[in-house]
């Protein structure tokens, strides 16, 4: 009896490793599935956008007749794991004065996806802004990491207005999540990452983005943006719409 055990577990050993020599490249695969690559680093070298696909990633471009042209281009790619965004300003128009100003960066996010829930219709014309990031791209040093405080859209659905968080409170501590977001760049080109699972509200798969740029707390750079007509004077259009690659 002890025998036949013996010739079946050789057997059995004998079909696993047949099995493994007929598909080598199996448990390859399975890893490879697992194991999670970042497309993008977040190191001021944006080599690596060159290399997404471009139909996967979203991008505005300023018009030249827009009332704000600072930003002049941006891009947002979002995979399972980060959202990333890559972003160019006009530097004359934001000149950076050292102790004095930090610049102000803000990205307005439809987190939800949904046009009938959040806000803010002064800038986009969808109106559908559920949190306001805003941080600053200097210190004293210079270009730092971003590392933006969080506001919630309090106000009526798609209506207008500051109003965001109570009393203007942050659901966002400024370094108290580590890992939650990066940034880097040099003169006029910065890139961004956040890192979806622990950001604190879920972003959707398919979801829409605005940003600006600010100089003395003033916007001079929006996008997207559209140009100035008599029937649109302020150039207001859509929020950017961005699709997660799965």
């Amino acid at each position: 009896m002890k025998k036949i055990f013996a010739l079946m577990a050789f057997a059995a050993l004998v079909l696993v490793a047949c099995d493994n020599k007929d598909n080598p490249k199996k448990d390859k695969k399975d890893k490879d599935e697992d194991e999670y690559v970042a497309p993008i680093k977040i190191d001021g070298d944006f080599a690596d956008w060159a290399k997404l696909d471009a139909a996967k990633v979203a991008s505005a471009t300023c018009d030249a007749n827009a009332n704000h042209t600072a930003l002049k281009l941006v891009k947002v790619y979002a995979d399972k794991m980060y959202v990333y965004v890559y972003f160019e300003w006009d530097t004359d128009q934001t000149e950076f004065i050292p102790d004095v100003d930090h610049t102000p960066f803000h990205m307005y996010i439809n987190a939800d996806g949904d046009a009938t829930t959040g806000g803010y219709g002064d800038q986009w014309s969808d109106a559908c802004t559920d949190i306001l990031l805003e941080g600053g791209l200097y210190d004293s040093n210079g270009l730092s990491s971003w590392d933006p405080s969080g506001f919630l859209w309090t106000g009526e659905a798609n209506g207008s207005g500051w109003s965001w968080e109570p009393d203007g409170e942050s659901i966002l501590s400024g370094g108290d999540t580590p890992g939650l977001f990066a940034g880097a760049g040099v003169e006029g080109k910065y890139e961004i990452s956040i890192t979806r699972e622990i950001f604190p509200i879920r972003i959707a798969d398919n979801f829409s983005i605005g940003f600006d740029i600010q100089k003395d707390w003033e916007t001079v750079g929006l996008l997207p943006n559209g140009a100035v007509t008599e029937e649109n004077p302020a150039g207001t259009v859509p929020s950017l719409q961005v699709k997660t690659d799965k």
